[in-house]
């Protein structure tokens, strides 16, 4: 997994009087723990007849925001994120959603200043404990698929990625890959592992980035650019598997251009949205 160079170059196209704005169905004065192994900061849950229950928090940011050569990348950002949740991040094209996924998941380093705690880790100052906990799929230049190759052969090479050195990675069957990607394909047919992602449609490719960044067994997931998939009905499969991979566990932050995406979507529960205005282009899809 490498760190791209051209994700801030390409962020920082946004005019200097880009600001940044969001919205969080939380309040963003929750204090804010020291740094825990497992936990971020807390905010009271209102379960009546029994004391405040903890919201655990994966996300928890103040002022968080990234200067570029070209000026403002993003923010000034204030969020939390519940364990456990799905937070779509709503901007256009070079509104800075890319390097706000990828400072969350402790890849970029925001300005100083910003306030950032992840999985109860500080950040940048644990930026490695963040990067082993945190997974990052959907991202050009990062995780892209080599279309030549099949499915199997791009599983094992996760998998060897993710291994010892010195143990071999045995090629990978049919049930190999349906312990790892069944989870994120849900009732969704797998695909062969002798497919070629070539052949590999938009949903079922974006679901196999997916799937090969879980493989890591990650507490917090970053799922970049979901328009990949171009048709509403379809991303709509997506998102539903996003919202699965959350409710069983797994902190999931994906970004989108679309502004009314949430609006336009069925969700079990209503995700957590984070807007990135860049005035001009904070047009809704057609």
């Amino acid at each position: 997994m490498t760190t791209p160079h051209d994700h801030p170059q390409r962020a920082s196209g946004a005019p200097r009087h880009h600001r940044t704005t969001t919205t969080s169905p939380l309040p963003t004065t929750a204090p804010t723990a020291a740094p825990a192994p497992t936990s971020t900061a807390t905010v009271a849950d209102a379960s009546p007849g029994a004391d405040p229950a903890p919201t655990v928090l994966a996300v928890h940011a103040e002022q968080l925001r990234l200067h570029g050569r070209r000026g403002v990348v993003y923010g000034p950002v204030d969020l939390e994120v519940p364990t456990g949740t799905l937070a779509v991040v709503q901007g256009p094209q070079g509104g800075g959603r890319s390097s706000l996924l990828l400072t969350l998941a402790g890849r970029m380093v925001p300005d100083d200043g910003s306030r950032l705690t992840v999985l109860g880790e500080p950040l940048p100052r644990r930026r490695t404990a963040v990067q082993r906990r945190a997974a990052l799929a959907g991202f050009a230049g990062i995780d892209d698929l080599d279309e030549s190759v099949s499915v199997g052969d791009v599983v094992r090479e996760r998998l060897a990625w993710l291994s010892p050195w010195y143990r071999r990675t045995p090629r990978v069957d049919q049930g190999t890959f349906a312990r790892l990607a069944g989870p994120v394909f849900g009732e969704r047919p797998l695909p062969r592992t002798s497919t070629l992602v070539w052949d590999l449609d938009e949903v079922d490719a974006m679901l196999l980035r997916v799937a090969l960044a879980t493989a890591q067994h990650p507490d917090l997931l970053v799922v970049d650019d979901v328009d990949q998939v171009h048709d509403s009905r379809r991303r709509q499969t997506v998102w539903t598997r996003l919202e699965a991979l959350a409710a069983a566990g797994t902190t999931v932050v994906a970004s989108v251009a679309s502004l009314d995406e949430v609006a336009r979507m069925q969700w079990a529960t209503l995700p957590q949205q984070i807007t990135l205005a860049t005035g001009p282009h904070a047009v809704p899809a057609a």
